[in-house]
């Protein structure tokens, strides 16, 4: 059997073997931390989910992310609450200073740890197969080519079969599929800016021993909304330096950074390296807590609903949808009510909206403002008060993370 598809903005034909419908309660479309966090909700909430959804990846893992790879303290502790055993088997980068420039000023935030750096890649990878051991049912390499949404269900082809299912999350990021099926839901987006690259980087250099990362936002007088990013990272086991740059592109209407020569400016390294560099770039859509996150027998998690605006933080609160998520369908599946009118509030009134409002509400103002000297000098002296407090009121070490860096070093 023949059937169309668009993907890539591509006519591509598929061609695979007719095979009866399958009928599942839930189909989840995508297998990145967002997904998976909703797949392990839901199996926590009830293990019978394990016979009654389908998790659907168009790759297999491991496959290439991009990514800063941070994990913050809101999302270990999802990590923690879903049973998962802190540090991860898997390695990474302990950061437990977050130094925050502006100019010649800067603020300690410090913690142990106060993130975590992974390298997408693998956290992705480990994440799904924990998700397998707890008998989540992961299908790899099989893309979703159409969605046909109905009153009393969705019809899923895929490029090896067709599925029948009650409800739909769309965990497949800013350009999945399940966004541009709803394309009235992607008039009103916010899309950030991002280059990024990894470079190799000797164990003993100061970002490793003395486990700090850094934000610099002095490029804000270059009109960047956002910041350069500095962070130690492990890939393969060996050292490197994760580097880019993020441009929150809140304000619309002002003139756009150019990322290149800010990333350039940022490394300080000569033409001849510069020259070997080639960055990547990738669109991230950023939370509003305006913004809707669900259709009827539809809702979204992840990039598909959007990031923290402040920084681009995606991981932790992509943890933090799964949660959101599978209580909405908890819900959805023991009413009978599959609208999801409610998930956005949902969303708004849990700690992840919280979370995310505030830093939506500061980034509104700060990146409209920030071309200001005398602002960014108060924000910045507000800042080291609070950093100050805040370290002076912080718990005992909760994640204790023992494991020294050099130990992921071939």
């Amino acid at each position: 059997m023949f059937r169309l598809g668009f993907t890539n903005h591509y006519s591509i034909i598929y061609r695979y073997v007719e095979k009866s419908m399958e009928i599942i309660d839930l189909v989840i479309i995508g297998a990145g931390p967002a997904g998976i966090s909703t797949a392990l909700h839901l199996l926590q909430i009830d293990d019978s989910w394990s016979q009654r959804m389908l998790v659907l990846e168009k790759e297999s893992h491991p496959r290439f992310k991009l990514c800063g790879g941070g994990i913050t303290q809101f999302g270990l502790n999802i990590l923690q609450e879903l049973g998962i055993d802190l540090p991860l088997p898997i390695p990474h980068a302990e950061i437990n200073d977050a130094r925050l420039l502006y100019k010649s000023r800067i603020i300690h935030v410090r913690n142990k740890p106060e993130f975590l750096v992974f390298n997408r890649s693998e956290f992705d990878t480990y994440l799904s197969s924990l998700a397998k051991e707890r008998e989540a049912r992961i299908q790899e390499n099989e893309e979703v080519i159409s969605l046909n949404i109905d009153e009393d269900g969705v019809d899923i082809y895929t490029s090896i079969g067709q599925y029948r299912t009650k409800v739909v999350v769309g965990a497949d990021g800013a350009l999945g599929i399940t966004r541009k099926t709803q394309k009235h839901l992607n008039s009103k987006r916010n899309i950030a800016r991002s280059l990024e690259l990894i470079r190799p980087a000797k164990i003993d250099t100061p970002q490793f021993t003395e486990r700090y990362a850094t934000f610099d936002f002095t490029p804000v007088h270059e009109d960047l909304q956002g910041y350069y990013w500095d962070f130690p990272s492990f890939v393969d086991g060996k050292s490197a330096f994760n580097n880019g740059v993020y441009d929150s592109r809140v304000a619309k209407n002002k003139d756009r950074a150019n990322l290149i020569d800010l990333l350039h400016a940022g490394l300080c390294l000569d033409k001849s390296e510069l020259s070997a560099i080639v960055p990547r770039a990738h669109p991230i859509p950023l939370f509003s807590p305006r913004k809707i996150s669900s259709s009827p027998r539809m809702l979204y998690v992840g990039d598909a609903a959007g990031v923290d605006p402040l920084f681009g933080e995606g991981i932790g609160p992509a943890l933090g949808y799964g949660k959101v998520a599978a209580k909405a369908i908890q819900s959805a599946f023991s009413t009978g009510n599959f609208s999801f009118e409610h998930y956005r509030s949902n969303i708004q009134f849990s700690s992840l909206g919280r979370y995310l409002t505030l830093r939506w509400a500061i980034a509104w103002w700060a990146y409209r403002l920030c071309k200001n000297p005398t602002f960014m000098h108060a924000v910045w002296l507000l800042g080291k008060i609070i950093a100050y407090l805040a370290s002076k009121l912080s718990s005992p070490e909760k994640h204790k993370y023992q494991k020294p860096m050099s130990a992921y070093e071939e």
